[in-house]
């Protein structure tokens, strides 16, 4: 089995909100061999993975997770 935790830090509370909104989708349909949890403390969005396959798996996923997070925070930018 192999984790990873994610930490990140935006501007304030309601981008990281956004943001974690904009991703839950993609966690909810990740394949049962990944449990994704996201949680919000403050301006601060913590996602754990955990994965019960291949290395690469892992890595992958939190690339994705990565990119989504990029897009939804460009995407957030452009709004405001």
């Amino acid at each position: 089995m192999h984790e990873a935790v994610i930490r990140m830090i935006f501007e304030d509370e309601a981008t990281a909100k956004s943001i974690t909104f904009a991703i839950e989708p993609d966690n909810l349909q990740a394949p049962s061999t990944l449990d994704i949890k996201s949680k919000i403390a403050g301006k601060c969005l913590e996602v754990s993975i955990t994965c019960r396959g291949k290395l690469e798996t892992l890595i992958q996923t939190v690339d994705d997770l990565l990119s989504c997070v990029q897009v939804a925070e460009k995407s957030i930018k452009c709004i405001q």
